[in-house]
């Protein structure tokens, strides 16, 4: 002691992930070392207090204006209250896993609703969701009578728009940014808005007032920003702030999460009903649901080795993150795509049995769909699993079949019960063609 474990999160992101990241925060709890410097909670990775707590005080005191839908929305299953104000029972009612089958069955399959418009915002839909031929299909369907999206490129979501909105890129308008270990960062635009793009603000304001809505933003973008980063205890001259682009936020010693409910419980207690670390949870005991048991266990997933599937698809599939892209930010670079294949990462052993050589075309495929990308043999990944990196556009052709490597095009539409999307879950197969 102290010890630290950092969890990762790419564990989260499977059938029952939730249960990884409850055990990680367990292990801390049962040997110390939260609330200790040099310790850690079992935060997921990034999750860690010397970069949320530039965030926590920024624009303190802002009025926010809640939103009246909100209180309509029927209640999350499975969601417990939060203890200290915001509602995530209501908040988020639908998984966005379940996008695309809520728009193709809506009230009659159990939704809230039967919708009509999907307005896509820093999103790329359906390239960044599960199952993606299920997504086109809701997106072709006559249920849907009106697609917007906000974009730069024409991406794989704005392929499917009626109306493309073009957004301008952070480039061309200015912004505020915790940037990690201690800093607050000011981005000042470097040229403006190219063509007739605009950003966020403009465009939702423009709406607002053909809407009806007058009182949507009464402030232009420097003053959000001003108000903003003046609303914390840690920019006192925005002027200078602005001139020098970044701002330390000094403390008096290290700070450490939950040191303060550590050492006065009292008068700190946790954001539970007991105001303890409760390794055994009642409120997920009284839901009586075996798939969120009152404390961490391991649950067999779907699509394991061990489920009869594996039988036609006996490779579990990964999808990783890629060095040259962020999600799918950036893949319709060229120079980028030069420098690192979009490709599928598969054992030694499972390449021979198969006919497979290194740089070979190959598909991929399940009962969901298929893509088609070059194959990358490598002893550096376990026999029995494959890697897609996430992010590759969907390029389909006239059959339907993926020739970008978009690796949801295999993942399944089901989320995991604590809500996490479960895209490190799913059985393959894998031919040379």
């Amino acid at each position: 002691r102290p010890a630290a474990l950092i969890a990762g999160i790419a564990p989260g992101r499977t059938a029952y992930g939730e249960q990884y990241h409850r055990a990680a925060a367990t292990l801390a709890a049962m040997t110390g070392n939260v609330g200790v410097h040099g310790g850690d909670a079992g935060a997921s990775g990034y999750i860690i207090g010397a970069q949320i707590y530039p965030f926590m005080k920024l624009g303190a005191g802002m009025p926010v204006t809640p939103n009246p839908a909100e209180s309509r929305f029927p209640p999350r299953k499975n969601a417990l209250p939060h203890w200290g104000g915001f509602d995530r029972l209501r908040t988020g009612h639908m998984n966005q896993a379940k996008v695309a089958d809520a728009i193709l069955k809506g009230k009659a399959g159990g939704y809230a609703a039967d919708y009509r418009l999907l307005y896509v915002v820093n999103n790329n839909y359906p390239n960044q969701y599960p199952n993606v031929n299920k997504c086109v299909e809701a997106l072709k369907s006559k249920n849907l009578e009106f697609v917007v999206v906000f974009e730069q490129f024409m991406t794989s979501a704005a392929q499917f728009a009626d109306i493309v909105l073009p957004v301008n890129t952070c480039l061309e308008r200015s912004d505020i940014t915790g940037v990690g270990e201690g800093f607050i960062g000011y981005m000042g635009k470097a040229v403006d808005s190219v063509g007739e793009s605009r950003s966020h603000l403009e465009i939702c304001t423009a709406l607002a007032e053909r809407l009806g809505i007058p009182d949507f933003s009464d402030r232009t973008e420097d003053e959000w920003i001003k108000q903003i980063a003046t609303g914390s205890p840690y920019v006192t001259d925005y002027d200078k702030f602005k001139k020098d682009g970044l701002q330390k936020i000094k403390l008096d010693e290290p700070y450490v999460a939950f040191k303060a409910q550590i050492e006065d419980p009292e008068h700190n207690p946790f954001p539970t009903p007991s105001g303890r670390i409760e390794i055994y949870c009642q409120r997920l005991a009284d839901m009586n649901d075996p798939l969120l048991p009152a404390i961490p266990k391991y649950l067999e997933t779907w699509e394991s080795r061990n489920d009869p599937l594996a039988e036609r698809y006996p490779l579990q599939l990964i999808t990783t993150h890629m060095g040259r892209r962020a999600h799918s930010q950036y893949d319709n670079i060229p120079w980028l795509r030069e420098l690192e294949l979009q490709r599928v990462t598969l054992n030694p052993a499972d390449a021979e049995v198969r006919g497979i050589s290194n740089g070979d075309m190959v598909r991929v495929f399940n009962d969901r769909g298929a893509t088609m990308l070059p194959a990358r043999v490598s002893g550096r990944i376990m026999q029995g699993v494959v890697d897609i990196p996430q992010g590759a556009w969907y390029t389909p052709d006239e059959r339907g079949v993926d020739r970008g490597g978009c690796a949801n095009m295999l993942t399944k539409d089901e989320h995991s019960p604590g809500g996490a999307f479960a895209s490190n879950t799913s059985l393959v197969e894998i031919e040379r063609v």
